[in-house]
């Protein structure tokens, strides 16, 4: 892949974008073109690193490490893409770094995973009314960054980045999406970039995508609310039995 790719003036004639419908996303080829252009140039960042990474006492530490790599470079990273950098936002916001794009906010989120599969991976990403007021009140394009990694194969203690993937969230197939927590509800990931590059749906509009999510949601909602009825009484029946013998109701 080539790293000298400018996207300046990329697709200048494409007027459809955000005209007519303010959730409208970038066209099928703008996307993908962007996530291209923006994996290059992280590719880069890691390219004398690639093999032998020092390891990290644990996955979390690997990928803070990683983040602060690309986050002291972005400024770099978009300039040569011709893109305005944004200042790196506090611990509230669901990226961890972002740009604009054409006056369009874009967000990144850096997600490692490690490739061993012994080593337990929660596809954690964000809470879901932080996700929805992203891309829906902030007009945003929500993107993952991901870093396979593994066991370096040369280097006791070190890590080998085995890829790097870059996909706008809302292009992802739909049965990727789950949502946990019996609280806020945690928006997690099946599957990884990777494994469902071939069947990301790079024209998906925001509509299908709220469609499709906020149907998940609802599902994940009324079962919590179904499971909380049931502690509810179940807590009930203990105290009115005199605290005896308890057990939640299934």
């Amino acid at each position: 892949m080539s790293t000298n790719t400018t996207f300046t003036g990329l697709l200048t004639n494409d007027k459809a974008f955000l005209k007519e419908d303010p959730l409208q996303t970038k066209s099928e080829y703008e996307l993908q073109k962007i996530s291209e252009v923006i994996e290059s140039q992280i590719e880069t960042l890691f390219e004398e690193l690639r093999s032998g990474i020092s390891a990290r006492e644990d996955s979390r530490a690997f990928g803070a490490m990683i983040e602060k790599r690309i986050t002291e470079n972005w400024g770099n990273v978009c300039s040569n893409l011709g893109y305005q950098a944004i200042d790196i936002p506090g611990r509230r916001t669901i990226f961890d770094f972002a740009c604009n794009i054409e006056k369009k906010l874009f967000g990144f989120d850096v997600k490692t995973k490690d490739l061993d599969s012994t080593r337990y991976s929660d596809g954690g990403v964000c809470a879901v009314g932080n996700l929805l007021k992203f891309l829906a009140n902030d007009k945003g394009v929500f993107m993952i960054v991901e870093f396979g990694h593994d066991k370096s194969t040369t280097k006791n203690s070190s890590r080998d980045i085995e890829y790097i993937r870059v996909a706008p969230f809302h292009c992802l197939p739909e049965n990727t999406y789950r949502i946990e927590n019996l609280g806020t509800g945690q928006v997690r990931l099946n599957y990884t970039i990777n494994q469902v590059w071939d069947e990301i749906d790079w024209s998906r509009s925001y509509s299908d995508f709220f469609d499709i999510f906020c149907d998940l949601a609802i599902t994940h909602y009324k079962r919590v609310k179904a499971d909380a009825e049931k502690r509810i009484k179940s807590i009930e029946q203990f105290k009115d039995g005199g605290y005896q013998n308890f057990q939640f109701i299934r």
